[in-house]
Formats: C-alpha cells, sequence, structure tokens
C-alpha cells in the first residue's frame, strides 16, 4: 500500500527513553512512517496516537481505558499488555488498534498503515524465531543480560525488569552494569541505541514474555 507522504504517529504520555527506541527502530521506514517529535506537535499534525494504557504516564495504569487526542487522529493501544480481557476492553473502548510492543518495525509498520486505512486491528501473537537474529555470543552479552538490555529498549524500569525475569533488583542492577561494560555505554538512552543497532529490541523479548 502506498501514501502521498509517511503517516505521522504520535507517542502520547510515553517516556523519552520509549520515544528514542520507537523513532530509532522505525528510521528504517521514514519513507512510510515519521515518528513526531515528543509532546512538540499539534494535534492536526498526527494521524495516527500510540497510547499505553497500562504505563504510570498514561494515569490509567491497570485500565483499558483509551485516551482521545484531539483532532481526527487513530488511536492505537501500544502496549506489553496483552493478557485475555484487556485487548477486548480497550477494543470495545473505541481503540482503532491494539498493538504489541513485541512486534518488530516491519510489522509494525504495515499494522499501522491498516489502522490508518480503517481496519481496526490486533496485532498480539508472540514474535516468531528469526534466523537471523545474532547469537548472544556474536554481540557480546549474556543471555540473561541480553534479556535485561530488550527490556531496557523496550523502556521498562528496574523494578519491570526485575519482575519479569524474577530477579532480585540487586541482580538486575548487576546485569546492567556488566552488560554496560561490555556493550561500551554509559547511560539508558544510550544502551536503548545499542540495543536497536544489535537486533535486541522488541523482537527478542519472545523468550522474556514466554518466563512472565
Amino acid at each position: 500500500m502506498e501514501f502521498d507522504q509517511p503517516l505521522r504517529v504520535a507517542l502520547v504520555n510515553e517516556c523519552d527513553l520509549v520515544h528514542v527506541g520507537v523513532t530509532t527502530m522505525m528510521a528504517e521506514h521514514s519513507d512510510r512512517v515519521v515518528v513526531l517529535p515528543n509532546r512538540l506537535f499539534a494535534a492536526s499534525q498526527v494521524d495516527l496516537a500510540l497510547f499505553d494504557p497500562f504505563t504510570r504516564r498514561s494515569g490509567v495504569v491497570g485500565s483499558a481505558q483509551v485516551a482521545r487526542p484531539p483532532g481526527g487522529a487513530r488511536v492505537v493501544v501500544y502496549t506489553w499488555e496483552t493478557r485475555s480481557g484487556f485487548v477486548e476492553r480497550a477494543m470495545l473502548a473505541g481503540a482503532h488498534g491494539y498493538l504489541s510492543k513485541a512486534l518488530p518495525a516491519e510489522e509494525l509498520v504495515a499494522a499501522l498503515e491498516k489502522v490508518h486505512l480503517g481496519e481496526r486491528l490486533v496485532a498480539v501473537d508472540e514474535p516468531r524465531a528469526r534466523h537471523e537474529r545474532r547469537t548472544t555470543i556474536e554481540i557480546g552479552l549474556t543471555p540473561r543480560e541480553t534479556d535485561v538490555i530488550a527490556l531496557i529498549a523496550a523502556g521498562a524500569p528496574n523494578k519491570e525488569i526485575s519482575r519479569r525475569l524474577e530477579l532480585s533488583m540487586n541482580t538486575v542492577k548487576s546485569h546492567i552494569r556488566t552488560a554496560y561494560r561490555a556493550m561500551g555505554v554509559t547511560s539508558r538512552t544510550q544502551a536503548v541505541l545499542w540495543a536497536v543497532e544489535h537486533g535486541i529490541t522488541a523482537p527478542h523479548l519472545d523468550v522474556v514474555k514466554r518466563a512472565s
């Protein structure tokens, strides 16, 4: 499908870390989708508003309530929360789409294009194994460090990483320190960019999600 211009996507109430990660992930598809600068856009500029109602920043944690941004943007729930019941409630509440943050860039772009054309779409399946994914040995991280960095790239705070991986906070912090040294980075933002470049962002979370 082709459009006259790239779809303009806004991440509503997302933290800077997630915004940087999604923007970087979508850069290869800038001819099809453009992620608007965080909080620096007018309602009339937005084609699709991506919203996660299950984060503290949304103000409706644990709810399937769908925020209605001003303007005519179609609303898409973009979240890690894919348990039974939440999807149905969000769609009944008026969401035009419900997409998992585990979707790789190509599938996310295709899904957004379908929603923009008027399709009500749910895409929450576990990501499929991909042969092109680099092994943990090739990227210099242990499997557990890779899981931790994948969650950091998804915007998860240490407490959420601890819960998902069933690790103590001290163990999570230890994995982060050793991973940062192996990666040659010193901040979470640098870690997100490194993860995107090395292919261990959302698609790598199939193992993590099964363990949660």
